[in-house]
């Protein structure tokens, strides 16, 4: 289960999970723009932003290890986390990241699982560790079919089989249940998933917007 580093900050982190093509980057990118009574100042982190990103994508991710792909994006996560979430966080801004530490942990575990590999979650668990848990964590929920979908649309090669994304799912509906934790339906509009998160961000962080008069 999630467990939250006894630090505090100021600001609040949200993070967008779900698997390939749910629609983070698209519904994190709109937010922003429609949360136009924030307070506070809002930033905007995701995986890849590190000068290790190159590292991370394409062949050089097909031909990495899952040891090791556990090692770099937890690299890449920390440059991010150290130069960009936490002092926003110490600034008392709103942050959100497209896929945070639930990334790392589901595609891992669906990984070992399915390569019989002699590492474990709890090795996963361990180098994720230090990272302080998300206030809350948006899941978006699509199909297998709707992100393969997506991806023929987009011209993208899938790098995941159908079972491995079936079983990533499978994951993330299971940390669905943790504190914090909350299923948005990504079959729908793009338009109906910002409103609903939009409602819930401010409906839970009520001190960092102003009240909108009717």
């Amino acid at each position: 289960m999630p467990t939250k580093e006894a630090v505090s900050y100021p600001g609040k982190l949200v993070a967008f999970e779900g698997i390939d093509r749910a629609g983070k980057t698209s519904a994190m990118k709109l937010l922003a723009g429609v949360l136009v009574n924030c307070k506070v100042p809002i930033t905007l982190c995701s995986e890849k932003m590190s000068p290790i990103s190159d590292l991370l994508s394409g062949e050089n991710l097909k031909k990495t290890s899952g040891f090791l792909k556990t090692y770099l994006f937890a690299t890449d996560r920390a440059w991010t986390y150290e130069k960009k979430c936490i002092p926003a966080l110490q600034r008392g801004e709103l942050v959100i990241w497209d896929r945070y530490i639930d990334s790392a942990i589901v595609y891992r575990t669906v990984e070992f699982q399915q390569m019989k590999s002699t590492m474990d979650i709890n090795f996963v668990n361990q180098i994720n560790g230090p990272f302080i848990q998300a206030d809350l964590t948006f899941i978006l929920d699509v199909s297998v079919n709707t992100s393969e979908k997506r991806a023929i649309r987009s011209g993208q090669l899938e790098p995941y089989t159908r079972d491995f994304l079936k079983q990533v799912r499978v994951e993330y509906l299971k940390r669905s249940h943790y504190p914090g934790y909350i299923v948005i339906n990504g079959e729908n509009s793009l338009e109906k998933i910002i409103d609903e998160i939009k409602s819930i961000i401010q409906d839970e962080f009520k001190e960092l917007f102003y009240e909108i008069e009717s």
